[in-house]
């Protein structure tokens, strides 16, 4: 009842705030909010360029994200303020009093609408990395989710960007907070799936990979796998903006060059000359639902882990690029499994130590769900690497 007491309390309030904007917007008019419409664009457009000058001064993660809702709090409201002055004294002109009603009518809906995506546009950061009973109930709100539901695309990359500056691992939400791409409910992960023997015959292909971004001050960590003789899959926003990497083995430490860069799909392919290690098989036959898993990787940049997890459903998403600049659809495995910041790159096997997957993310409101790329979709993606060696552009830091 928790959930749904505090969904419907911020429903209450939002509610409260549309009515007060609807009554706000009859007694001032068309015009007058028309020009706070106006007034509200321009101070998201210079809040936009702001935050993340501001959010880069702090390190604690709760200062920034009310560093990012004051600083668009603060310039919406002053673009509010001084289109609704300006409107005033137009409207005080104004003489007729049926011109009035229809300007009052208008007045009223323009407001509701401008009032619905403030609100809308601040929820998404707090849905996204707001904690406790209060971030549950901004994710929990039928109303928030229905304006979510309207927003066009273009709309979506504003507070995606937001979301991508406050969140820890530097990622934006893979999926609207407010939409569920959880999957079906399957049954716990069985640590007795993940053999010792096919984890001690895999191990040796698993990597960490480190980078150093000298752009953004940043040393960037994940997991990857070598998936051919040299060559090791990743994540994309693992190597993002770095102008070195290299490979942590069982053989020591090996220098790499990114010579495939793809922010849209999230990946990367890594070239590392005499790496020295075999391939981690491959296979092209999916998971089905409650299949178990195995995910390989170096969770919180520590040890290596081999963890349990289990198939809740092969889904495509639709969710936003590395940097929050746009829109792609990914065929995609929802698991079931304590996915961390860390095992982004490594891969998922099936029982036999076959790649099935990609880790690439973790879900907003649920530490049990994580998301790997669909290894048929990997390849698509990818296609015939095994030739490339010229090192390519990793763009800038994903935050």
């Amino acid at each position: 009842m928790e959930l749904l007491s505090s969904g419907v309390l911020i429903d209450v309030l939002i509610i409260i705030a549309l009515i007060s904007a609807m009554v706000s917007g009859w007694r001032q008019g068309a015009l007058t909010a028309g020009l706070s419409v106006v007034g509200v664009v321009s101070g998201l457009i210079i809040g936009f360029a702001f935050v993340p000058v501001l959010v880069n001064l702090f390190t604690v993660h709760n200062v920034r994200l009310l560093v990012t809702l004051a600083t668009i709090i603060v310039f919406v409201g002053l673009g509010n303020m001084v289109g609704a002055t300006v409107g005033a004294r137009v409207r005080e002109n104004m003489r007729t009093r049926t011109g009035q009603r229809w300007d009052s009518a208008v007045g009223a809906v323009l407001q509701v609408i401008v009032v619905s995506v403030v609100l809308w546009l601040i929820s998404m950061p707090l849905a996204a990395n707001a904690p406790g009973q209060f971030g549950d109930g901004v994710r929990n709100s039928r109303v928030l989710a229905k304006a979510d539901a309207a927003a066009p695309g273009w709309m979506r990359q504003i507070p995606e960007h937001f979301s991508a500056l406050l969140d820890e691992s530097g990622l934006p939400p893979l999926v609207s907070p407010f939409q569920s791409a959880k999957g079906g409910n399957v049954d716990a992960p069985n640590p007795a799936d993940v053999d010792p023997t096919m984890v001690k015959r895999v191990r040796p292909s698993i990597v960490h990979v480190v980078g150093d971004a000298q752009g953004c001050s940043r040393r960037l960590s994940g997991s990857g796998f070598v998936a051919a003789p040299d060559y090791v899959i990743t994540n994309a926003h693992v190597v993002a903006g770095t102008n070195s990497v290299t490979l942590d083995t069982v053989l020591g430490v090996k220098s790499a060059s990114v010579v495939l860069y793809d922010p849209d799909a999230d990946l990367a392919v890594l070239h590392s000359p005499e790496l020295g290690l075999d391939a981690v098989p491959q296979t092209d036959k999916a998971l089905r639902r409650g299949e178990p898993a195995v995910i390989m990787g170096f969770p919180k940049s520590g040890p290596f882990v081999a963890l349990a997890a289990r198939v809740r459903e092969k889904m495509n998403i639709s969710g936003p690029d590395i940097y929050a600049t746009g829109r792609i659809e990914r065929e995609a495995y929802s698991l079931r499994g304590n996915i961390r910041q860390g095992n982004s790159g490594g891969p998922v096997l099936n029982t036999k130590g076959e790649v099935v997957g990609v880790v690439f993310g973790a879900a907003v409101d649920d530490s049990e769900t994580g998301y790997a790329l669909t290894w048929d979709h990997v390849k698509k993606v990818i296609g015939d690497y095994t030739a490339l060696k010229t090192p390519v552009d990793t763009q800038r830091c994903v935050s």
